[in-house]
């Protein structure tokens, strides 16, 4: 297919070496003139704008391009004629072609100056990149999608991460399910979450921590949500009374969420919170509009749930742990009673009977029997404020540092007969966890020094500033060797676990014969960096 130039002086030869030419090229060509009208154009061309044979001819070439570029167009030509040079177009730009029914499609263009005949003009060659720009937008589609799931995924993380940072943590469980609850609205982009709590007596379900909602409105939404497109337990659950139960959950995970307020179009989405003993729970996620959800998104809410276990499983350990050591110190106290005051209290009352006779007999040895007397009434006394004390564990952070001391000074003076002088300086505050820490190395201390020290005295120094607190408990025993005593026989690792608790160092100097020094040395700064290591 050809046709021949508009001049008419062209050379015969030089119009079929053109055509010849045109026709063996692989892609679409297009000559126009010093006017912009197309001279000649190939097979090709016609081919990919639609047009017959012979039927652009003359035309300008305007009529290949969308009206909307046609003026910035006779501009671009009008430089291009004065300054001919080989050009690829396309590259970097968004060119389109229009074909004859309207249509335009992607191309790239390439131009070069020809002379033909006496004037010049310009040899346009046409590529159709269409598949090509479907294939780098389905590409960057890939990678769009690609990277908003990496996204998503790393937000998971995160997500998960938190939730189990907070799961280790020491809050309340409902401070925990609060923090879960917000943590999954996010994850799973849900309007609004409702963790409820199976009452194991009555089977009812109740709010127990929300996000997005009141208590109230997440009352409102359990009443309201019964359908059996929501399947959630093994067995029938109870609501409340009066009330329908749910149906059985057969582990048919549901694809789409439901409407279950009246006619509208919110949705929802229910996963248990279970594990393969019981059932503690139900998620309840609420989506203002319905829509589809993936099987990603349903894994995600019952591992958040999983998560959900986890935290109720491990407050009910922490309720039994501290069950447990509220019953080992309930244990303690009694044993200290038994082992202190009630031995103290029969030394007393052995004196007391033989006092008369002692006096009758020798009156001075009958008043150091009454001195005796009295240090044993004053240390059984100070042993019971202290057991009184600590059966109100309360009360230990209201009473100062140093009357703390004074006071167990006084209980092992009249427990063991060792005089205890107490050395104070400095009336700076400590914080709650640190008086008690102190206070329990110093029982500890004193402990050992009534059941093992043989001491003839001891001494308590306490030194305190806003920074700084030095406490040391002193005496003039027996001392020992640390190769040949166990840590836990002297309560070594507990003074240590106390001191290390609130960021302090404790330090043990004991010698055989010399007696032992217990020191422990607090720095604000220390504790301050030691809190803010534990928080990362």
């Amino acid at each position: 297919m050809s046709h021949q130039p508009s001049t008419a002086s062209s050379d015969w030869d030089v119009q079929v070496s053109l055509k010849l030419l045109g026709e063996s090229m692989p892609i679409a060509v297009v000559i126009v003139d010093s006017h912009g009208q197309i001279v000649y154009v190939n097979a090709r061309l016609e081919e990919m704008f639609g047009y017959e044979q012979g039927e652009l001819i003359g035309k300008l070439v305007e009529v290949l391009i969308p009206e909307r570029f046609h003026h910035s167009h006779f501009g671009y030509r009008h430089d291009y004629m004065h300054s001919q040079h080989v050009r690829n177009m396309g590259s970097g730009m968004d060119l389109a072609g229009r074909r004859k029914d309207g249509s335009e499609f992607p191309l790239e263009a390439g131009l070069s100056p020809l002379r033909y005949g006496d004037a010049p003009h310009i040899v346009v060659t046409i590529t159709d990149i269409s598949k090509r720009k479907q294939v780098e937008m389905m590409l960057a589609r890939q990678v769009e999608e690609r990277t908003h799931e990496l996204e998503r995924r790393q937000r998971v993380l995160e997500g998960l991460r938190a939730i189990l940072t907070t799961l280790i943590s020491n809050h309340p469980l409902p401070e925990i399910l609060g923090f879960i609850s917000n943590k999954a609205v996010q994850l799973l982009q849900a309007d609004g979450c409702v963790i409820y709590s199976r009452d194991e007596r009555l089977g009812l379900l109740q709010p127990q921590a929300s996000s997005g909602m009141t208590t109230g409105d997440a009352g409102q939404l359990l009443s309201e949500f019964l359908t059996e497109q929501a399947p959630i337990y093994n067995e029938p659950l109870v609501l409340a009374p009066g009330l329908p139960p749910i149906p059985a959950f057969s582990y048919s995970l549901p694809a789409t969420l439901a409407s279950p307020i009246g006619q509208g179009q919110s949705g929802y989405l229910t996963v248990p919170i279970r594990d393969t003993q019981q059932i503690y729970g139900l998620f309840l996620f609420h989506y203002e509009q319905r829509q589809e959800i993936s099987h990603q998104d349903i894994e995600l809410a019952l591992r958040v749930a999983d998560q959900t276990v986890l935290a109720i499983a491990n407050a009910h350990l922490r309720g039994q742990i501290e069950h447990s050591a509220v019953t080992a110190e309930r244990s303690r106290i009694a044993r200290d009673l038994h082992d202190a005051v009630t031995q103290t209290l029969f030394s007393a009352s052995i004196i007391a009977g033989v006092l008369p006779v002692i006096w009758q007999r020798n009156e001075e040895e009958g008043r150091k029997r009454l001195e005796e007397l009295r240090e044993l009434t004053r240390g059984a006394l100070a042993e019971m404020r202290t057991l009184l004390l600590e059966l109100r564990p309360a009360k230990l952070v209201e009473v100062d540092l140093a009357d703390l001391l004074r006071q167990l000074a006084e209980a092992i003076s009249g427990r063991a007969r060792v005089p205890v002088t107490v050395d104070v300086e400095g009336t700076a505050e400590v914080s709650a966890d640190v008086k008690i820490a102190l206070y329990r190395v110093a029982q500890e201390a004193l402990n050992n020094i009534a059941k093992h020290a043989q001491a003839r005295n001891a001494w308590i120094k306490l030194h305190r500033t806003e920074d700084r607190v030095t406490l040391s408990v002193r005496d003039d025993g027996s001392g020992f060797v640390f190769e040949h005593i166990a840590p836990q026989h002297l309560g070594l690792s507990i003074m240590r676990e106390r001191a290390d608790g609130i960021g302090a160092t404790l330090s043990v100097d004991a010698r055989p014969g010399e007696g032992t020094t217990v020191e422990v040395d607090w720095h604000k700064m220390n504790s301050t960096l030691k809190s803010s290591a534990y928080d990362q």
